[in-house]
């Protein structure tokens, strides 16, 4: 999947259009089988991909941490093609 390069700035902009990390939480709902299991999916490949705060810290609190971690999440959906393909990608930035 292709997703456009995520800036800090995407998370305190209000858009018509669904802006490119609003596209990648949707693939990854999707990704993990919509509902509660696409839900903790996408939980669990944002940690994966560093974002470090739970789900009651929204992203603009952090704008620059949740940007680095959604273009990580873009260059691994670039060669993933499942979720735990998705997750191997994302290995590389384990601490």
């Amino acid at each position: 999947m292709h997703f456009d390069e995520v800036h800090s700035k995407h998370f305190v902009t209000l858009s018509r259009t669904p802006l490119p990390h609003t596209l990648m939480e949707q693939a990854l709902v999707s990704m993990g089988g919509g509902g509660n299991d696409g839900m903790n999916f996408r939980k669990q490949a944002l940690a994966a991909a560093g974002w470090s705060y739970d789900g009651l810290v929204p992203f603009a609190k952090h704008p620059d941490k949740a940007a680095e971690a959604f273009n990580r999440l873009r260059e691994a959906f670039a060669g993933a093609n499942g979720p735990e393909a998705l997750l191997q990608a994302l290995e590389k930035y384990a601490n």
